[in-house]
């Protein structure tokens, strides 16, 4: 079950990143080591989360091949015919820092419409695949429309969305209905660490007051089914047909055992159906940046 689970490494350079669980964050060597004895064995990364690429090359250096890495590029404009050359040369920095010899999903870190349906971006991507350097090229959406533009397209092969116990709406209304074979990848699990810590909830978040009431039907039912919050959080994504894998990010070594860990117990039938009929519905407070 661990190789389920994609590491995060947007805390390996930006260390107030999402809501914290307040453990204590562990040096990247020794939390890629424990990665790797647990079966992780992918690493989701990109230029913008600061020096991340380049710890995970340090290790690598010392220890070769130990992970995959699926890493973004940004900085991409509709229309412009230097596409391809920024995209190969964002990989080929990104490759060289990480020490790897592939990249094993690259994403586009830009998920509006006018940029990921852009014919020379697309091009672009499908030249990558084909030199060998990128094995697989995906979005990272946020809106039913980008998600339904990615289903339907015939380049992206892997599309990252949320997908938790607070929010599946994409999935019931676009993935789980689409019979395309798009790998998808489970995103916010956790919603950025606000499952965890209700306090910020009330302190930072602007729709607190619904959020808030959502999680104590789920804490509800966590009580009625005799489970827990982290147990249920992990497996349920997994349990959803349609999701290959989920993405976990986290700098703490203690928080990386327990999910790990979580991820590997099997909830209640009666218990998902009911998380899923919560889920489902849309929720504005479901994407980060309506906060």
């Amino acid at each position: 079950m661990s190789s389920k689970i994609i590491l995060g490494t947007a805390k390996f350079g930006i260390s107030g990143y999402g809501f914290s669980s307040g453990n204590h964050y562990s040096s990247t060597h020794e939390l890629l080591q424990k990665a790797k004895e647990l079966g992780v064995d992918t690493l989701d990364t990109s230029p913008r989360y600061g020096d991340a690429e380049k710890q995970i090359g340090d290790y690598h250096k010392c220890n070769p091949n130990s992970f995959k890495v699926c890493s973004k590029v940004d900085g991409l404009m509709p229309n412009d015919v230097h596409s391809e050359r920024n995209i190969f040369r964002s990989v080929e920095k990104t490759i060289t820092l990480s020490c790897v010899s592939q990249i094993e999903i690259l994403y586009l870190h830009q998920n509006e419409l006018d940029i990921i349906s852009d014919h020379n971006i697309l091009e672009a991507l499908v030249k990558i695949k084909e030199s060998g350097i990128v094995k697989k090229v995906g979005t990272s959406v946020y809106s039913p429309g980008e998600c339904e533009f990615s289903l339907n397209s015939d380049v992206y092969d892997v599309i990252q969305a949320p997908i938790s116990i607070l929010d599946t709406y994409m999935y019931s209304k676009l993935i789980e209905m689409n019979r395309n074979k798009n790998e998808i990848i489970a995103r916010s699990v956790f919603l950025q660490g606000t499952l965890f810590n209700r306090e910020d909830i009330r302190n930072k978040i602007k729709q607190a007051e619904p959020m808030l009431e959502y999680l104590d039907q789920v804490d509800c039912l966590v009580k009625k089914y005799g489970s827990n919050l982290l147990s249920l959080a992990c497996s349920f994504v997994l349990t959803l047909p349609h999701v290959t894998n989920f993405i976990v990010g986290t700098a703490s070594l203690q928080n990386l055992v327990r999910i790990v860990g979580a991820a590997g117990v099997n909830i209640p039938g009666e218990l998902f159906v009911e998380v899923k009929a919560l889920s489902n519905q849309y929720k504005e407070w479901g994407n980060p940046r309506n906060w």
